[in-house]
């Protein structure tokens, strides 16, 4: 019999400047831990606007790290997106993993997370990667 293990979940926030938040994401964004990643992500947000008020512009996720990203992850970065967007401000999904790329071009929603508030999205390379992340990108 083979016991669940918790696969980790982890986010380091940096605040680049009063107008950008970098996200480096590593691990499981899944079912357990989608609601952790929420948590995380509303408080740095609150405490943002305590701090700097409605300033913020950019938030970057570093994706690299991530291993695996299921349906409730999928619905957590787009309740993410749901905050940040009326508030004027742009998701930058950066260094995708192969299986994030995918995901995102079968759920058709690459376009509308990374929607500006003009309504444009990042240049997206035939594979699904930003054209600076080409070698990023493995499987």
């Amino acid at each position: 019999m083979t016991l669940h293990q918790p696969v980790g979940f982890s986010v380091t926030v940096e605040a680049i400047d009063s107008r950008s938040i970098r996200l480096t994401l590593q691990g499981v964004l899944d079912f357990e831990s989608a609601d952790e990643f929420l948590d995380i992500v509303n408080r740095t947000l609150d405490a943002h606007v305590l701090e700097h008020g409605p300033a913020l512009r950019e938030m970057h996720l570093n994706c690299a790290g991530l291993r695996l990203v299921d349906s409730s992850g999928l619905s957590a970065l787009l309740s993410l997106r749901r905050r940040t967007h009326p508030a004027g401000a742009t998701l930058h999904l950066r260094h995708r993993p192969v299986q994030l790329t995918r995901m995102l071009a079968l759920t058709g929603t690459a376009e509308y997370l990374t929607a500006g508030p003009d309504g444009t999205a990042e240049p997206v390379g035939p594979s699904g990667e930003l054209p600076d992340e080409a070698e990023s990108t493995s499987s």
